[in-house]
């Protein structure tokens, strides 16, 4: 989840993993409220005039920087970390309570918080809340009382209070927001134009007595960027070093292992580069590229001279794309959804169409068409994708359902739009999966 770095390094520890002494530290130091932190001593009430207070205190955090709401601190009417105040927890009014709360009062749901119970070491059956809240790319967010959208209040942090936007500044938020989908539209663009030049460079350079690599004429690449954007440091040698180890591992649990990169690795601005099989860049913000060679192979059973692309492992490699992309994303700390494209490349000086095939023991094709012009492009929700492998292959059969229709093909072979591997269709591919 991608919250202020300022937090963790006051806190001295990412909220996500607070304990009552990190929470004890934060008093024993005077911790000031700020823009990012809210510690509150109550809990909410449960009439609306509570939930009201909840749902504001948390939209307040997304349409501004994000940022942290602790609950059982005490800040002793001084806006810092006074004493610590841990409840007993109170009858239905959990996680479930709250996250109700905050999908019933605003407009539209705030993604991604986080809400975590600390229990106390000291106090015997007593706890804390800790509510973690990222920037939202969907700011501004509203409260309003279930039923009554015409009267809603957009909130921010102002300091260590909270205020009531005015009509312009909710305007200038609506703005924003569409600037900042294309923004993020024109950074896709960007990371795959720049991604693809690499390796377009990599495979036909001639440099210092080189021949073209054309063992593969076939590559299936896949970028993408996050809506909230992370960072990772890569300037140095060593900073490049450990973000390629940390990502080699990330690849490796992946529905399969193609993703994996290999050494050396090596230098670009803001970004980690690695050549082979796959070939690609690891961005500092985490925006992703990588391409990997397809099954394109010479048809020797008809005579028009067509290859043959097989789509099974196609599916499969796109899977594995999807989930690496959004591991490293993760691992940059960003958060939001994540926008993905996947295109389809030929590297052996041919415009001709290919036959698709479903499976390499398959003797059916479909009709010859040419590669897709344009990349299929989607939306997933970054979150999802990391924690769950069944959202990772909803974004691929996307992906690859646009590509393949483009080529005469109905659907996938082998992955379907509920997140199933269809694994009686994968003789001869089982022993690739994890």
């Amino acid at each position: 989840m991608a919250l202020p770095a300022r937090l963790t390094a006051a806190l001295g520890q990412h909220p996500g993993h607070l304990t009552e002494d990190d929470l004890q530290r934060a008093v024993d130091s005077q911790i000031p409220e700020s823009v990012d932190l809210d510690w509150k001593k109550d809990f909410y009430q449960g009439t609306d005039a509570g939930k009201k207070e909840l749902a504001k205190d948390v939209s307040a955090m997304a349409n501004t920087a994000g940022g942290m709401v602790v609950i059982g601190v005490d800040d002793g009417k001084k806006d810092h970390a006074h004493a610590l105040a841990p409840f007993e927890p109170v009858p239905g009014h959990g996680e479930e309570w709250i996250r109700s709360v905050l999908a019933n009062w605003i407009q539209p749901v705030v993604p991604n918080v986080g809400v975590r119970p600390v229990k106390s070491a000291v106090h015997e059956d007593k706890i804390y809340w800790v509510l973690t809240v990222p920037p939202s790319t969907q700011a501004p967010h509203a409260v309003a009382a279930p039923g009554n959208d015409y009267h809603f209040r957009v909130y921010v942090r102002h300091g260590t209070t909270t205020r009531t936007l005015a009509e312009s500044e909710i305007t200038q938020r609506y703005r924003d927001r569409f600037q900042a989908a294309s923004d993020d539209v024109d950074r896709l663009h960007q990371v795959a134009d720049a991604g693809f030049g690499y390796l377009s460079g990599y495979l036909t350079s001639t440099a210092h007595g080189r021949s073209p690599k054309t063992t593969y004429p076939g590559w299936v690449s896949l970028a993408a960027v996050p809506a909230v954007r992370g960072t990772y440091p890569v300037t140095t040698r060593v900073d490049r070093e450990a973000a390629f180890d940390r990502f080699a591992k990330l690849a490796g649990e992946g529905v399969t292992t193609n993703v994996q990169p290999a050494r050396p690795v090596l230098v670009g601005r803001r970004q980690v580069r690695f050549e082979g099989v796959p070939t690609g860049q690891l961005h500092q913000d985490g925006s992703f590229y990588a391409a990997m060679p397809i099954n394109l192979q010479s048809d020797h059973i008809n005579d028009d001279g067509l290859k043959r692309l097989f789509q099974r492992g196609l599916e499969l490699d796109l899977v594995a794309l999807v989930q690496a992309a959004a591991a490293w994303a993760a691992e940059t700390g960003s958060a939001g959804d994540l926008m993905l494209s996947a295109a389809l490349h030929r590297f052996d000086d041919s415009e001709k169409a290919v036959h698709l095939i479903a499976a390499e023991h398959a003797f059916h094709h479909g009709p010859a068409m040419p590669f897709p012009a344009v990349p299929a492009q989607t939306t997933g929700d970054l979150s999802a994708i990391v924690t769950d492998q069944r959202e990772a292959v909803v974004v691929a059969w996307a992906l690859v359902s646009d590509l393949l229709a483009d080529m005469g093909a109905h659907e996938p072979h082998i992955l379907t739009s509920e997140g199933e591997i269809l694994m009686d269709r994968l003789e001869g591919f089982r022993h690739t999966l994890r």
